[in-house]
């Protein structure tokens, strides 16, 4: 059986394909389907209509977005208590260098005086209401995970798509609260615990639930499915590599990720490599948004380079790996070295278009 490894910088991501792992997570984009450039600037803003719109060309079931309160108590989509990493001053485009503080801003300077920031202009807008997320939501066909502990916040996803959609919390008596007037899918974020304590937490919310943790170390195969055996759902959110993968094995039902694609689309290019003794590069041809995956069989430690980010993985079998990436406007490079005793015996690039 394959191992399946995620590496968690911007573009980077996993694809799990072959026919004898679990059936694939259902899966969450994680703030929506942002991107950054190799500079480090927003291309799709996160936690933005166009990350919405995004994650429906790269095939995501929904997005996780993140609520809070203006000055005034506007709902709006936002992740930080600060606006200085995602935004940019409206009328010049200029950096935020002062700490500003959302909950210190009115709806309206804040939809006045500020943008996200984005390499393309179109999508230099305002932050989104929480109704305005939805409604893309609504138009894409794409389930919106709230990551909120404002029962307000609730209501209005009630109100807008009845039971389709997730609330995402560790508050529990907000969480508890939804359950009065909702049916939706309730996810309990936790830190730790055993299975037997965290099936009774579950056993309180009731209806269609389950979890939700960073943790990977919690998400061994008896924990998962502990859960999933019972129906629960099992999230993994955003596993750095190896665990993402290793979390798909031991049998996680929702993934919650920043970089993970889904190669649905017909590929455009395909470079395969067999025996490889020394260094074996290649590069894909240049797109407005694809995807890549490398499937390498191996054994022993290698170096892998990818869109220019280094990685050094390592098996013990003559097994194999598949890393994926995202990219936005560029060409997919990659670069793989065998370390001394390593043995590659085949890799295989394919580029996908979105």
């Amino acid at each position: 059986m394959k191992r399946f490894f995620t590496l968690l910088i911007a573009v980077l991501a996993l694809v799990a394909c072959d026919t004898q792992t679990p059936s694939s997570p259902t899966m969450f984009a994680h703030r929506g389907c942002w991107s950054k450039s190799d500079s480090g600037e927003f291309i799709v803003p996160e936690n933005s209509l166009p990350a919405v719109a995004m994650a429906k060309t790269m095939g995501y079931t929904g997005i996780e977005c993140d609520v809070h309160y203006t000055k005034d108590n506007v709902m709006v989509i936002l992740h930080d208590g600060t606006i200085n990493r995602t935004m940019r001053r409206a009328g010049d485009y200029s950096r935020i260098e002062e700490p500003t503080r959302l909950s210190d801003l009115t709806f309206e300077e804040l939809r006045r005086d500020y943008v996200l920031e984005s390499t393309n202009p179109a999508w230099r807008t305002p932050i989104p209401t929480l109704e305005e997320l939805l409604a893309e939501c609504k138009k894409h066909g794409i389930v919106p995970m709230l990551h909120s502990a404002l029962v307000p916040s609730y209501r209005v996803a009630q109100e807008m798509f009845g039971n389709d959609w997730v609330c995402f919390t560790s508050e529990w008596e907000p969480l508890m609260q939804v359950r009065e007037f909702s049916d939706c899918t309730v996810l309990y974020s936790i830190n730790g615990g055993t299975a037997e304590e965290t099936i009774a937490k579950l056993e309180q919310i009731g209806g269609t639930c389950g979890i939700s943790s960073m943790k990977y170390e919690l998400y061994t195969p008896e924990f998962c499915h502990a859960l999933t055996d019972k129906g629960y759902i099992v999230q993994a959110s955003i596993f750095p590599a190896p665990h993402e993968a290793i979390a798909q094995r031991n049998g996680i039902t929702y993934q919650l990720t920043d970089f993970s694609i889904m190669p649905q689309h017909k590929p455009v290019e395909k470079q395969v490599g067999k025996n490889i003794a020394s260094t074996w590069e290649w590069s894909g041809q240049s797109l407005e948004r694809g995807g890549i995956t490398l499937d390498v069989e191996y054994s022993g430690d290698i170096e892998v380079m990818l869109n220019g980010r280094k990685y050094e993985i390592s098996n013990t079998t003559s097994g194999g790996d598949i890393i994926g990436s995202r990219f936005f406007d560029k060409a997919p490079t990659v670069k793989i070295t065998p370390k001394a005793g390593a043995v590659i015996t085949k890799a295989t690039a394919t580029v996908y278009e979105y």
